[in-house]
């Protein structure tokens, strides 16, 4: 049985798609925790920590993610967590320290250079999770042109 879910977040792309996973959930689970982990990760041009700005606005990223999920689902307890590192390392070790049953996240991660110099946060995370890892597909929010 699944009773606690660690949910990465990386901005609220996946808000739709995690509500959706959640609402799934709700006839079958009893007293979930939900914990929302976003990592804020070096700047890997300078190798340095990001500003107390962009801290901030992860920290707001985290209190209106919790926020949303207590409203939409107030039988779960939801809590946030903001942590500092590399995102697939802290992922893990959140994971571990949460004893979670399930890791929710998007296939977020690097695009075009750098996925390829530093890879896709999901793929490194799924072979060393300790639990089950779920990617989340995100709804497309514009329709593709149909052939003429």
């Amino acid at each position: 049985m699944i009773s606690k879910i660690l949910i990465a977040i990386e901005d609220t792309y996946f808000m739709p798609a995690i509500e959706s996973f959640l609402s799934q959930l709700q006839s079958k689970a009893g007293e979930l925790r939900i914990k929302i982990l976003h990592v804020v990760e070096p700047e890997t041009a300078v190798y340095s920590w990001p500003s107390a700005e962009y801290r901030s606005e992860a920290e707001a990223l985290v209190g209106d993610v919790c926020k949303i999920l207590s409203e939409k689902f107030p039988q779960y307890k939801v809590e946030g967590q903001l942590r500092e590192g590399i995102a697939k390392e802290e992922i893990i070790e959140e994971a571990r320290a949460f004893s979670a049953d399930l890791i929710l996240m998007g296939p977020h991660g690097k695009n075009g250079i750098g996925k390829f110099l530093m890879g896709s946060v999901a793929k490194d995370v799924i072979p060393l999770a300790p639990c089950s890892v779920v990617l989340l597909r995100a709804e497309i929010a514009h329709k593709q042109p149909s052939p003429r």
